[in-house]
């Protein structure tokens, strides 16, 4: 095992460093990133200055600890609040706001046009034009209430 120690090339990091980054996408926990980064970082050192596999394992072992322990402090203070909570919600992000209807609302249900979409919506019988406001939304459907003006 020394004598193997002993041979470590940089092209055994850099391999080592592309595996964990590899394993790291099929994971998806950013730890694995920073184990990884920190091979790459002695595949570079070790090519620059040819150091002996003892120095190899200090860095490798200093550079991880400080790298996921500064990844985790990072994670641990970063401000989250401004993450798009309707990011994959479309119908969510319609919440407030205020659209024309593109057909009537007759028995309940009508459709609007948003951007390059139409729309199932619910809500008071209005006939085309009327501008309206989502509420709410239940599955695809749009769920809104007239603000009872009609634009010209």
């Amino acid at each position: 095992m020394i004598g193997y120690l002993m041979s470590l090339s940089p092209w055994h990091w850099l391999s080592a460093a592309v595996l964990l980054l590899v394993v790291e996408m099929m994971v998806g926990s950013y730890y694995l990133l920073w184990v990884s980064f920190s091979a790459f970082l002695t595949a570079v050192l070790q090519w620059m200055f040819g150091l002996n596999w003892e120095s190899q394992m200090v860095i490798f072992t200093l550079a991880t600890i400080f790298s996921v322990i500064a990844w985790y402090v990072y994670d641990k203070r970063r401000d989250k609040s401004h993450s798009h909570p309707t990011l994959n919600k479309r119908g969510h992000q319609y919440i407030g706001r205020t659209f024309e209807l593109s057909q009537p609302i007759i028995n309940g249900v009508g459709k609007i046009k948003v951007d390059d979409s139409t729309w199932k919506v619910k809500g008071a019988d209005a006939p085309v034009g009327t501008l309206i406001q989502v509420t709410d939304i239940d599955g695809t459907v749009l769920i809104v209430e007239s603000k009872g003006e009609s634009k010209p």
